[in-house]
């Protein structure tokens, strides 16, 4: 039994498969980005779905420019280049596929890739009853979460309801971003 998962007691602990799916190949491997609201110890996070490369592309720059400004100007330019070098987190993916893998290679165990641990949902908004905290103007928009974490999830994104008492009908009526919005206001669903 290799996997954390692989034991009969695990069983009901194991990520959902098609979230990995929809992970590994549309986020991971083809960078596609997708709305998406996972449920999660009973509160919602709505976002972006990123790949595992975005996000490792993001942490790197943003720790290499914190360093950078940091650095004492009589360092050499070797030395800050090396510094910058080990914060380059690209390398560390999961979810690797080789360049020169074909699309349509079915050999059984050709080409097995580990199991993913991690998502990466950008702009994230996390909702729970009575409060709506986003996360979308952090120096790192794009937060990092175990997919064992998740308790379930759907496609699009979940925006928070504006409080029943607001009787503006000329407000209520929601635009059509191309999104994937779920919910935008009470009543209507898109």
């Amino acid at each position: 039994m290799n996997s954390e998962f692989d034991t009969p007691e695990s069983y009901w602990l194991e990520p959902d498969f098609l979230l990995l799916d929809l992970v590994s190949y549309l986020a991971n491997k083809l960078g596609a980005q997708i709305g998406i609201t996972l449920m999660i110890k009973g509160a919602f996070l709505t976002g972006t779905l990123v790949g595992e490369r975005e996000y490792l592309k993001a942490i790197s720059h943003l720790f290499q420019n914190m360093i950078t400004a940091t650095l004492p100007n009589n360092l050499s330019a070797a030395d800050k280049r090396s510094i910058t070098e080990s914060l380059d987190f690209n390398a560390l993916a999961e979810d690797i596929y080789p360049e020169n893998m074909d699309d349509d290679d079915d050999e059984e165990g050709a080409f097995d890739t580990p199991p993913i641990r991690y998502l990466h949902l950008k702009d994230p908004t996390i909702i729970q009853a009575g409060a709506a905290l986003s996360l979308s103007e952090n120096l790192l928009p794009i937060m990092r979460i175990r997919v064992s974490a998740v308790d379930g999830w759907m496609t699009g994104r979940l925006m928070t309801m504006v409080s029943a008492n607001n009787e503006e009908d000329d407000q209520n009526d929601a635009d059509d971003d191309g999104s994937g919005t779920i919910f935008t206001r009470p009543g209507r669903i898109q």
